[in-house]
């Protein structure tokens, strides 16, 4: 199944998808406070989500290897946490100072787009706010590299550049994908270079979901009993912007803007 887009109606739903989405984690992101559960962005998600006119895409959703579908509307992750964080009936309470990622993807029309924020509940005392802008301008400049003719390989190179910069680095067993005719879709994108994975050629009309995930120490990561959270290995925090991209004639497209 090919997710380039040349259909101008589809391309228009697209955009109105990505607006939608973006305006409901800017929404999530206001919502959330200190001492609330992790469970109430997860109602909150649903909330906004069907206010819109569209759907959770990843409840009910089995990815390869999973033992059960995944329940939430929203993957939240916290500090230690880098990715896929179960959010549904989660007591733990949101502290001053957490570094929180907030996942989501949405169904609208039949399409798909995906977006994830980082923000700092209340007050950086922990002084993540430097990762948090590191995480933001390896997406950024990631995302500059999605221009017909140049390779996958080298947004996952620039990413990586970026994080570095700043004195942190990418995990490197996740990385972004094709998106728009299902959740996840070829290509996969790797955060960082030479890493094994098939090198694709960038063409016009493909969208992209662009999510360096910007380490505070080691890239290793290891998967928790719940078969869907990943942790650090070494406890270091992670910080994450994704984009959804449309690869124009003209140059990249962000799609999950307001």
């Amino acid at each position: 199944m090919q997710n380039i887009f040349t259909n101008e109606e589809e391309i228009k739903t697209l955009k109105e998808a990505g607006k939608k989405l973006a305006q409901i984690i800017f929404d999530l992101e206001k919502f959330s406070q200190i001492g609330m559960e992790v469970s109430k962005l997860d109602e909150k998600t649903l909330e906004l989500i069907k206010k819109a006119g569209a759907k959770p895409a990843t409840v009910g959703y089995t990815p390869r290897g999973a033992d059960f579908p995944f329940p939430s509307s929203v993957c939240v992750s916290i500090n230690d946490e880098v990715a896929h964080g179960i959010s549904t009936n989660n007591s733990r309470k949101l502290k001053e100072g957490d570094l929180v990622s907030a996942d989501i993807v949405i169904e609208y029309k039949n399409l798909f787009v995906d977006l994830c924020r980082s923000w700092i509940v209340g007050k950086d005392v922990f002084g993540y706010g430097k990762i948090l802008e590191a995480s933001k301008k390896a997406t950024q400049n990631a995302i500059e590299k999605a221009v017909v003719g140049n390779i996958t390989e080298n947004i996952g190179e620039e990413a990586e550049k970026t994080a570095k910069s700043f004195g942190f680095d990418t995990v490197k067993e996740l990385g972004g994908h094709g998106v728009g005719r299902a959740i996840h879709q070829e290509p996969f994108i790797p955060n960082g270079k030479n890493l094994g994975v098939p090198i694709v050629k960038l063409k016009e009309g493909m969208l992209l979901a662009i999510e360096p995930i910007v380490c505070q120490k080691d890239w290793k990561i290891k998967l928790e009993k719940d078969g869907y959270l990943f942790k650090t290995e070494d406890g270091g925090v992670c910080s994450q912007f994704e984009e959804t991209v449309l690869i124009t004639k003209n140059g990249p497209e962000i799609l999950t803007k307001i």
